[in-house]
């Protein structure tokens, strides 16, 4: 008997399902709960919805001498509306982009507008890529209000994609697949290498020192059983301090690291 293992790669970040390989020796009933099982693991590595799809980009994208902008706008320009907003930053992004052209710097970035929580003030979530010298370029380029950076840290990744996405959750149910953020061309996509064969003894653990984030155990039926586990390979570097910080006290920058959900947990 033997075990099939399916990977998704984006960066740092495995997801990964193990579960029992159907064997021709199998029983009608035993074959069908096998092939359950596996259809199962497999759905849980199929990036199907729009925050797992915006979790695999940071990670295959960005790291931590990258930025968390927001972008807000002060009386005299701020918008009539949605697409006012998004006019603006989509200006931004082109003024920025120009920016770094002659200074052969690339833009990478991702962003996401809002304008339902709190009281309503619409302004912009942006991850984009550091240069090295980008706090006063990013403040001079926008000039229609407050400008927050934060360098990101890749473990709080999960976190900041539940925060940028809480918007159509919260405020309106948004269809299996649908997203409210926007991307740059050409990004890294998650990959998923074909799947391993591995022998029947195997079980599915992340490497030491990896950074669990999601660990569902082993489900077993009497025919078989599958596992699945999301984490991030291992990297000192993720202990530093970030490089820069600029906050407003006003505008909590990142009310995601405070969530009595989150939970840190490592392997042995």
């Amino acid at each position: 008997m033997a075990k099939v293992l399916r990977t998704v790669v984006a960066g740092r970040l495995r997801y990964a399902v193990l579960y029992d390989r159907c064997a021709p020796t199998d029983s009608p009933r035993a074959r069908a709960e096998k092939q359950r099982a596996s259809s199962t693991a497999r759905q849980a590595i199929n990036l199907r919805t729009s925050c797992q799809r915006l979790e695999c980009l940071l990670f295959a994208n960005f790291g931590r001498n990258d930025w968390l902008v927001t972008l807000t706008y002060d009386e005299e320009h701020l918008p009539a509306g949605r697409d006012g907003a998004v006019k603006q930053v989509k200006k931004f992004i082109r003024t920025l982009r120009e920016h770094r052209r002659p200074r052969g710097q690339p833009l990478r970035y991702v962003y996401v507008t809002e304008d339902k929580h709190g009281e309503g003030r619409i302004h912009h979530h942006m991850v984009v890529n550091g240069t090295g010298e980008d706090m006063e370029p990013v403040r001079s380029l926008w000039g229609n209000g407050i400008v927050l950076m934060q360098n990101l840290r890749p473990r709080e990744f999960p976190a900041l994609v539940r925060y940028l996405t809480k918007e159509p959750r919260e405020y309106g149910r948004v269809d299996v697949g649908a997203r409210n953020w926007s991307a740059s061309r050409g990004l890294a996509k998650a990959v998923a290498p074909p799947a391993e064969t591995v022998p029947d003894i195997l079980t599915l653990q992340a490497p030491p020192g990896s950074y669990i984030l999601e660990n569902e155990g082993t489900t077993v039926n009497e025919f078989g059983n599958y596992q699945f586990i999301k984490y991030l390979m291992p990297d000192q570097e993720d202990y530093q301090v970030p490089l820069e910080v600029s906050t407003d006290p006003d505008l909590d920058l990142t009310p995601w690291r405070y969530s009595p959900e989150r939970r840190k947990r490592k392997t042995a």
